[in-house]
């Protein structure tokens, strides 16, 4: 009887293929989050809606560390009474920026965020029967903590509590924001 070898060539690993292997695939290094806005107010005299949605993908960088786009996307439905009339409107506002993440322990993190602003400031009536938004655009810095707990699984929410270091004197919004939201992998 007679022994048979058989001898295969060794492919040479490029950096692409090492970069997205099992230890390492994009699929493990990115992150997916984000939340929704829902409000309603009205009285007799006006009534305002809003729905939107604001998704955002990290990248890990390092175990700790992360970062990545956010955007966020409003639709505004406001409806006033004026004269024997209603006058509508429904802009949709938006912002987009980056954030970076440092996990400081597995369930508070620190995050900083610059984002582009292009908001409803409020309503204007234009040639006596149409109602017009009164837009704003900004550059906002954002800084704070949060909360993220996945609870052993890939699927998590979060709590995030951020002030505007940015936000004008002379408006009488908040420089507080608040999030609540859902992850994916974080």
């Amino acid at each position: 009887s007679a022994d048979t070898y058989a001898q295969k060539s060794k492919k040479k690993k490029s950096t692409t293929d090492e970069y997205f292997d099992e230890g390492g695939s994009l699929k493990t290094k990115l992150w997916y989050g984000g939340g929704f806005t829902l409000g309603y107010s009205g009285n007799s005299f006006e009534n305002f809606f809003q729905i939107g949605i604001s998704p955002m993908v990290g990248y890990k960088i390092t175990d700790k560390f992360s970062a990545g786009p956010r955007v966020s996307l409003v639709y505004t439905n406001y409806r006033v009474q004026y004269g024997n009339g209603v006058l509508k409107a429904n802009p949709v506002s938006w912002d987009a920026g980056v954030f970076a993440r440092y996990k400081i322990i597995p369930i508070i993190f620190a995050q900083i965020e610059y984002q582009f602003e292009n908001g409803v400031e409020g309503f204007t009536i234009v040639n006596g029967s149409e109602l017009e938004a009164v837009r704003r655009q900004r550059n906002n810095f954002l800084a704070g903590l949060g909360y993220s707990n996945s609870g052993g699984s890939l699927l998590g929410y979060e709590i995030v509590l951020l002030y505007n270091t940015t936000l004008p004197n002379n408006v009488l919004e908040s420089p507080f924001v608040i999030r609540l939201g859902f992850t994916y992998n974080f």
